[in-house]
């Protein structure tokens, strides 16, 4: 995926999960508002979209220096969904995300 892309949605997305309304410089992701959607080329000739939800993690932002600002974020990849079974059963298998191996 485009390195580009890719970071405006994970940008895109940390950003819709924290409070508007929060006073503080810190916000907690909301896992059940927040999700990575993603798309892939597949053969050349078509597109697969999925997403992965249970997003979780913490938005640091300093106003004075924003170069001190940071995200860590974790992502349940058990959670990934391209809407064909098979397809998820095999990004979760060892070829991929090996999520059995990779459980916290």
């Amino acid at each position: 995926m485009n390195r580009r892309i890719f970071t405006a949605a994970l940008s895109a997305l940390l950003l819709t999960g924290v409070s508007a309304f929060a006073q503080s410089s810190s916000w907690t992701i909301d896992k059940n508002h927040s999700q990575v959607d993603f798309q892939i080329r597949h053969m050349g000739v078509s597109n697969v979209r999925g997403a992965i939800s249970g997003v979780t993690g913490t938005v640091v932002w300093d106003e004075k220096d924003p170069t001190k600002s940071s995200v860590e974020a974790t992502i349940d990849a058990t959670t990934v969904s391209t809407n064909n079974d098979a397809r998820d059963k095999h990004l979760k298998s060892p070829d991929f995300f090996d999520v059995a191996k990779n459980r916290r």
